[in-house]
């Protein structure tokens, strides 16, 4: 199933445009990503979880509402700590975002003590994969794969976030050649009053 995604990813000519345009994008975030899960003591390689999610797209937003680079539906963000209101969303932020897809991966782990059940339960929620193991009796997510008892995007999920990583650290052997974008830099102030965006972004000149 791995090697299926990787062909996929790598010889359909549409989904290999995108998956590019994901690689290079992915410079963007992709050095703090990895700095907050290996901080958090998480493998760095669940960052390719993001590149299956949204392909690093702040603004992707899904039909079910999800948002943001780790698309957090409301609920679950608010769950990690992100605000989700009519002025703001916090889902949308990367760095904020990251650090509560630290938070819930890291408990996924807990629940499941397994990796790809994380990923899994990332996916599907921790409901449902919960409910497949006490189904069949196994915690083995290839072989609830193999007994059918995951959704079918589930099934595809954790191959696809494995193929991301091999075609990313081996790009000319599966022939990719991109150039991620630089890393963004910024700094962070703390504001006493509010102030008014156009006004900053004048001053700023963004």
């Amino acid at each position: 199933s791995v090697l299926a995604m990787i062909a996929s990813f790598s010889s359909r000519e549409s989904v290999r445009e995108r998956f590019s345009v994901g690689l290079v994008r992915a410079g963007r975030y992709m050095p703090m990503i990895r700095d907050v899960f290996r901080k958090a003591g998480l493998p760095t390689d669940l960052a390719y979880v993001a590149m299956i999610e949204s392909s690093f797209k702040t603004r992707a937003r899904s039909r079910a509402r999800a948002q943001g680079v780790w698309q957090f539906i409301a609920p679950t963000g608010r769950r990690y700590g992100l605000r989700s209101t009519r002025i703001v969303d916090e889902r949308s932020d990367p760095v904020k975002a990251t650090e509560a897809a630290a938070g819930y991966f890291r408990d996924l782990y807990e629940l499941f003590g397994d990796w790809y059940l994380a990923m899994a339960a990332y996916d599907s929620g921790e409901g449902r994969v919960a409910r497949a193991i006490a189904r069949t009796g196994s915690d083995n997510y290839w072989e609830l794969c193999r007994l059918g008892a995951l959704p079918k995007e589930t099934r595809l999920y954790v191959p696809s976030v494995i193929a991301a990583a091999l075609i990313d650290k081996n790009q000319e052997h599966y022939g990719f050649r991109v150039d991620p974008e630089p890393p963004v830099e910024f700094e962070t102030a703390t504001l006493s009053k509010p102030i008014d965006l156009r006004r900053l972004a004048g001053a700023c000149g963004v």
